[in-house]
């Protein structure tokens, strides 16, 4: 039971210091305490609250990365129309045959991807 108790409250201090841990060998250790239930009940409790805090730090990983993957998918998505409507191939298009149109196509795509990122900073989403 001390070597348990010990395994685990190393497996305690990894995940505290957010270091990455063996699950393999933290799984095999909530086998090893589900089987001596009656022995280990104290232990076990604690095995689940680590277990339950890994998964929200996983969790919250993985939401922030998520978040930036769609702040930044949504600032190249207007960039992306921009560049699909000036790039046909008819005259129709505004400013393609303007001597300025090249530079009002950079202040626009600029200005928008700037734009944008000043509201997501503002908001403190980025």
């Amino acid at each position: 039971m001390k070597n348990k108790e010990k395994e685990l409250l190393e497996f305690e201090e990894e995940i505290f210091k957010g270091k990455d841990i063996d699950i393999k060998k933290f799984y095999s250790l909530k086998k090893d305490l589900i089987d001596s239930r009656k022995d280990n009940q104290a232990l076990l409790e604690l095995h689940l609250l680590l277990e339950a805090m890994l998964d929200k730090q996983h969790n919250d990983l993985m939401n922030k990365r998520l978040n930036l993957l769609t702040i930044w998918s949504t600032i190249f998505l207007p960039l992306s129309f921009y560049t699909g409507i000036f790039g046909m191939n008819f005259d129709d298009v505004p400013f393609l045959t303007n001597h300025h149109g090249f530079w009002i196509f950079t202040l626009l795509t600029i200005g928008t991807a700037v734009g944008m990122w000043y509201y997501f900073k503002k908001h403190k989403w980025l």
